[in-house]
């Protein structure tokens, strides 16, 4: 059970980063440069948005799926 846990976590993980990534490109200049260090805050805004928006969007899923099954 604990493999199931830890592959959802890092599923979960991968999407938030890749919201996170795909919210932040072409909105700032300097955090679409190529150099280590906008490459670097890029990388860290990233997971810190993305863990944002993929909460948001799970509750959302929660509350849609519930109220699905309180019309059958």
């Amino acid at each position: 059970m604990d493999g199931f846990w830890t592959i959802i976590i890092l599923i979960y993980t991968a999407w938030a980063i890749y919201s996170g990534y795909k919210i932040l490109s072409g909105r700032s200049e300097w955090l679409d440069r190529h150099t280590p260090l906008n490459i670097m805050i890029k990388i860290i805004l990233s997971i810190i948005v993305g863990y944002f928006i993929a909460a948001f969007y799970l509750i959302y899923l929660i509350f849609k799926f519930v109220f699905a099954l309180t019309k059958l």
